[in-house]
């Protein structure tokens, strides 16, 4: 199953490559594994699964009728069996099945939609993770900085050299360094619960700190980066696809317009009827009484044949009558049709769907827009970082590095204008600066992932996974 869903997650149609950028192999670990067991995946998954089965539903014919009759009261009847089977207005189950599969495919955008949020997600988190453990670790050599101004101060404080107060400033400064630094290092935790939330495993001990990663390849121009998220992001996919399904909707409800047709095979049972004898006797009836009475009363003599037929003449006498040949079942064949005489419901339902589909229409513009806006803030934000970056690694950190060893140097010497609160400044600058330029290379890092996540996919010259 879960070999499944990554065939699903990481196989493209040509506008919507589905694919995700990582910069190094434990990142493209991480992905593979929140594929794998994400709940938000596992349950746009199985809604895509459902919504295939719904296809054979709408395509199939309603179940057919069978109904039967016993007669109770009926010299001719005995039963009646019948089977009926309704048929559509011919092509309403080819645009059901069309629209089913059009929900199918709406299922299967909203897969691709939730794969991307969820691959942004862990992103976000894994480089927020990596510039904590990028952060403690500057902040852990900040303090051996200061340790050894510190020692500095202290061995020109044991000279005579300098007062006491510096000394003391160097501590305090160290003090509120370490304090930053246990900040930082309780912070872990969450941060890596958060790691683990985003992939959908559950939080159990700490991760290591990430992997150096490199930064991604520059993005296409902004004309083509907004082309890209028009054509290719799910959330538009959906909306697409629910358009064309409320067309779908519209036609069958036109189609409610037309009868609706009914075939039934009808078999009735039938029994021979019994005709009773009329109400008077027949002449040969009485004739046997009249002989009857007459050997009774000894007019005639006895006779033991005639005697026994009149008996049974007279104990059949009212006996019905029974036909030899038995009756034929009956075998009819029905067509019937509904009147789908009630326009007004027929033209309402038609303007439910035609308005539903506006509505479909403006949500996806709407959406449009703001994926617009989106782009156009990351794009901001992408090259913003990278100019903050480039200006801390080429420009500030070396200025800021080349201060503080002057700084240190003459203070060591004992040199005039090199004072142990500009070496605490400049140290202090050195730590920002620092910080900053990994912060920048994170907001680079998340800023990619964000528009990776606003076009469906990532760019041309970017590695795939």
């Amino acid at each position: 199953m879960s070999a499944i869903i990554l065939v699903v997650l990481f196989t493209a149609p040509e506008v919507n490559p589905q694919v995700a950028y990582a910069q190094n192999e434990e990142l493209r670990t991480y992905l593979q594994e929140a594929g794998q067991n994400h709940p938000g995946l596992r349950m746009r998954y199985e809604e895509w699964l459902a919504s295939l089965e719904r296809i054979p539903q709408a395509k199939a014919l309603d179940d057919p009728m069978l109904s039967y009759g016993q007669f109770l009261q009926s010299e001719t009847l005995r039963f009646k069996a019948m089977v009926s089977q309704k048929f559509p207005w011919f092509g309403t189950r080819r645009v059901r099945g069309e629209k089913a599969a059009v929900e199918a495919e709406a299922a299967l955008a909203r897969l691709h939609a939730e794969r991307n949020r969820v691959f942004a997600n862990v992103k976000r988190a894994y480089f927020d993770y990596a510039y904590l453990g990028e952060s403690i670790w500057l902040v852990e050599s900040q303090d051996e900085i200061l340790k050894y101004v510190e020692d500095t101060a202290q061995s020109q404080y044991s000279l005579g050299l300098v007062g006491q107060e510096d000394v003391l400033r160097a501590q305090i400064m160290r003090t509120k360094l370490r304090d930053r630094l246990d900040g930082l290092v309780a912070s872990r935790a969450a941060l890596s619960a958060r790691l683990d939330e985003t992939m959908g495993t559950e939080p159990a001990a700490e991760r290591p700190w990430p992997q150096a990663a490199g930064f991604p390849p520059a993005p296409p121009d902004d004309s083509e980066v907004l082309a890209r998220t028009r054509a290719a992001n799910p959330e538009l996919t959906v909306f697409d696809k629910q358009i064309e399904g409320r067309r779908k909707q519209a036609v069958l409800a036109r189609k409610k317009g037309y009868p609706d047709i009914t075939l039934g095979l009808e078999y009735m049972g039938m029994r021979t009827p019994d005709i009773k004898r009329p109400d008077r006797p027949y002449p040969a009836t009485l004739n046997a009484a009249n002989r009857t009475i007459n050997t009774l009363t000894g007019a005639m003599p006895f006779n033991g044949a005639t005697a026994a037929i009149d008996l049974y003449s007279l104990g059949t006498a009212r006996e019905p009558i029974r036909y030899p040949d038995r009756m034929d079942d009956n075998i009819a064949v029905s067509l019937s049709f509904n009147l789908p005489i009630w326009r007004k419901k027929i033209r309402a339902g038609v303007a439910e769907a035609e308005l539903l589909e506006k509505a479909a229409t403006y949500g996806k513009r709407r959406t449009t827009l703001a994926l617009e806006r989106a782009v156009h803030q990351t794009l901001y934000e992408l090259r913003d970082a990278q100019r903050r970056h480039a200006l801390y690694r080429d420009s500030l950190l070396p200025q800021a590095q080349m201060t503080y060893e002057t700084l240190q140097s003459g203070y060591a010497v004992g040199m005039p204008g090199a004072g142990f609160l500009d070496i605490l400044g400049s140290v202090q600058i050195l730590l920002d600066f620092e910080l900053e330029q990994h912060r920048a290379a994170r907001d680079w890092q998340v800023a990619a992932a964000e528009l990776e996540f606003l076009m469906g996919g990532t760019w041309p010259g970017a590695d795939v996974e």
